[in-house]
């Protein structure tokens, strides 16, 4: 049997060169228990990085020479003496430099053993937030880049609190129906065991409080539902419902738009650039019954064949800042210039699209993400070069912190029924 500790290290090692936890957390040879140990370490680690690092350099006398591998370990051991109530003093120690032994060797183990129990001494002291402001006690507090407190602020006010706050949060396991109604899905998981709640966005949507085996149920392999969170489950129904429309779905995998896309359309091209995301989403639509949806491998920053469509749906590569509870490791990661950089590969992708639109016919713009440049910037830019397009009404925003959803943006863009006429069609 694995250790949950050495498991959780390897996988914050893998995170800190670059994976996302999804990929390098390996399960394998961990127990129920162990494995959610581990989860909880690995998360609760990445979450609380700049504040566990605050609290490391105020007992390390030389933080600059601390080697990555022992900075790790140390935010581990730290993360369970603040906030694992059921995790003992001595097994936070203990356990800690056992890692620092296997590892490194008996000084990194010592050091490592010092610094816990130092802190052990301090007791609450040890982690009390010494900020010069709020911008700076809020960076700590949640662990937050100062740049990216500031911009959350300018957005979103005295509520910025509340968003920092609500990327702790565990995000639900919401679900959308297949080819059932809302109230007979609920009765079949409640007799298989689950506990069912509604979810705040998606009209069919239901939450599942208790979601170990739902993989394994005999509802989702008979293909009656599929798992998309609330804000995600909007976006569709903002097109105009058509069943003789032709309907493209840009950078399609996992899936969740395309299926939702094929209720209302006649047909779905769900393209992606990742051929493998693509094989995941093929046997999914073999699972859930669809007929009319074709996948492609196809790069939405190249120009794409001339063939018209009346729906496309561009849900963009953006930084995925609404997607912090799930993947906690991007706030550490992404910095305001990636996302100017972001925006100029949204905007040439959402103008390859655009060059697919049937004159009248309708694109969603959508992104998981908050930031106004990767939103209202490439659409003010796309409109401004395209008068003849207009967007149907203001876009929507979604946060965590008011719906307990994924941060979700999205707009309708249509484009008018008779600029073709003057010889001038994209």
């Amino acid at each position: 049997m694995r250790n949950p500790r050495f498991s959780a290290l390897k996988t914050l090692q893998r995170v800190s060169q670059g994976e996302f936890i999804q990929d390098a957390f390996d399960r394998k040879g961990l127990s129920p228990k162990d494995e959610r140990l581990a989860e909880i370490i690995i998360n609760g680690t990445i979450q609380n990085e700049l504040f566990l690092d605050y609290v490391i350099d105020k007992f390390v006398s030389s933080p600059s020479k601390l080697q990555d591998n022992i900075r790790i370990i140390l935010r581990m051991g730290i993360y369970q003496l603040h906030f694992l109530d059921r995790v003992p003093e001595r097994a936070a120690v203990d356990e800690s430099v056992k890692l620092a032994k296997k590892i490194a060797n008996q000084g990194a183990a010592g050091l490592v053993n010092g610094v816990l129990r130092s802190i052990i001494r301090e007791g609450e002291n040890a982690f009390t937030i010494d900020a010069r402001d709020e911008i700076h006690y809020l960076s700590l507090r949640y662990s937050f880049s100062e740049e990216w407190v500031k911009y959350f602020k300018t957005l979103l006010g005295n509520d910025v609190e509340k968003f920092l706050a609500s990327t702790f949060n565990s995000a639900p396991v919401t679900l959308r129906p297949i080819c059932i109604e809302k109230e007979e899905l609920r009765k079949r998981l409640e007799e298989e065991g689950f506990e069912i709640s509604e979810a705040i966005l998606g009209k069919s949507a239901l939450n599942v409080e208790n979601p170990r085996g739902l993989f394994d149920s005999k509802s989702f392999h008979d293909g009656i539902f599929y798992v998309q969170d609330g804000a995600s489950q909007e976006v569709v129904p903002l097109f105009t419902k058509d069943d003789k429309a032709e309907a493209l779905d840009l950078c399609a995998a996992p899936g969740g738009k395309s299926f939702q896309m094929a209720e209302l359309f006649n047909h779905v091209d769900s393209c992606d650039s990742s051929a493998e995301r693509l094989k995941l989403m093929d046997e999914n639509i073999k699972r859930l019954g669809y007929d009319n949806i074709t996948t492609r491998v196809r790069n939405a920053k190249t120009p794409l064949p001339k063939k018209k469509y009346d729906r496309i749906l561009v849900d963009a590569p953006c930084s995925g800042l609404g997607l912090l509870r799930r993947k906690p490791e991007i706030k550490n990661r992404v910095k305001l210039e990636d996302v100017l950089h972001l925006a100029q590969t949204q905007r040439l992708i959402l103008e390859n699209a655009y060059g697919a639109l049937a004159p009248g016919g309708e694109l969603i713009y959508s992104t998981c993400t908050v930031t106004v440049e990767e939103n209202e910037g490439v659409l003010a830019s796309f409109l401004k070069d395209h008068p003849e397009c207009t967007l149907r009404e203001k876009g929507l925003r979604y946060w965590p912190h008011q719906k307990d959803c994924d941060g979700f943006s999205m707009a309708v863009i249509v484009r008018k029924e008779d600029y073709a006429l003057d010889g001038n069609d994209a």
